[in-house]
């Protein structure tokens, strides 16, 4: 999505965040975004794990860290895939001020290289798991997570 400049906001805030599509045997490593704790009528969705990145900090390194702060896991990052922006209206954020957010995520393919899975305690993460294809379809998830799934069997079939 994006805003035309004659329909720019002029106070937003934005969000730069690094995510990694970890995918071993046709399964993918999603994350529950969890805000039940400070929210009791949150909804959690699976995420591909990341989040923000912090003051300082490059996506590549803030990727590896929140994959293994939210699944247990130490990744290296194979390439990057995409990067992805997206406006959040102000009535629509979940926390912050009064404004919109625009929001920019860096998508980069990683594998694991060691570590084994374990949820995160106190984030905003509460389980983390593999999932097939096929039962991704039944969870609760952002878009953000099929459009991994459909970019990686696409690329999986130009290889071919």
């Amino acid at each position: 999505m994006s805003i035309s400049p004659a329909a720019a906001v002029p106070g937003f805030d934005t969000r730069l965040a690094a995510y990694c599509v970890v995918i071993h045997e046709d399964r993918i490593l999603l994350a529950l975004w969890d805000m039940r704790g400070s929210d009791p009528g949150f909804i959690p969705r699976w995420v591909l794990p990341g989040g923000g990145v912090e003051l300082g900090e490059s996506t590549r390194n803030a990727a590896v860290r929140e994959v293994a702060e939210e699944t247990g896991y130490r990744v290296e990052l194979d390439e990057l895939l995409d990067v992805q922006t997206a406006v959040i209206p102000a009535a629509k954020r979940y926390s912050g001020p009064d404004r919109p957010m625009q929001t920019v995520a860096v998508l980069y393919r990683a594998h694991t290289v060691s570590g084994e899975l374990r949820h995160e305690t106190g984030g905003s993460t509460s389980e983390a798991g593999w999932f097939s294809f096929e039962q991704v379809a039944a969870l609760n998830r952002i878009p953000r997570v099929d459009a991994a799934i459909a970019d990686y069997l696409a690329q999986r079939e130009e290889r071919k």
